[in-house]
């Protein structure tokens, strides 16, 4: 009788300790780049090198197509903090009489988004800080830039069971942002998953 009162005991304290305040989640994005403008001063042939921003200024014909992995800690169920790494590739829409050639970068990041869990739905807010590199060669000196990225979007968490559960919950969301990289500013539409 004392042991299984003492298993009782033990089963119900595990029952209704707190939800874990820290927990690991990875998420997956994929989505369509739209090219918008570019910022800085534009290169010049046979200027010095130095002189030149970095980053390479892409071409305004030039849409992207995008995917991104990050991992990281979600924290106290609403706010996630962690790193990624993503790869776009450029294509011209148009094919001039030079003939444009398609640009592929890769960046890394440090990604943190705040997204309120009390509902199916939820609104979430989002920024990305990192650096973008061009993988074709670029006769302008540095092809490495920095990577700025903020975005909004809506989640939406997909299975109750799991969403009452004390670990994490699958959801699955969409966003929408500014980015700027290699001198260009792109408009994302992206679709993830988080698990």
């Amino acid at each position: 009788m004392v042991v299984m009162l003492l298993a009782a005991t033990t089963a119900s304290a595990q029952y209704t300790q707190d939800k874990p305040n820290v927990e690991f989640m990875f998420k997956v994005e994929a989505g369509y780049l739209h090219n918008v403008g570019n910022y800085g001063k534009p290169e010049i042939d046979g200027v010095n090198p130095d002189d030149v921003p970095s980053g390479y200024r892409l071409n305004l014909h030039e849409e992207a197509a995008g995917l991104n992995v990050m991992a990281g800690a979600n924290i106290s169920q609403d706010f996630f903090l962690g790193g990624g790494l993503g790869y776009a590739y450029c294509y011209p829409r148009f094919k001039g009489n030079m003939g444009y050639t398609a640009s592929q970068m890769m960046h890394g990041f440090v990604d943190m988004d705040f997204r309120p869990v009390g509902d199916d739905w939820a609104p979430m807010v989002g920024a990305r800080v990192g650096g973008s590199f061009l993988m074709n060669p670029s006769n302008y000196g540095n092809s490495i830039s920095p990577y700025l990225e903020v975005y909004g979007g809506l989640n939406w968490f997909y299975d109750h069971a799991l969403q009452q559960m004390d670990r994490n919950y699958h959801s699955l969301f969409v966003e929408v942002g500014i980015v700027l990289e290699q001198q260009t500013v792109f408009i994302p539409v992206r679709v993830g998953w988080r698990w």
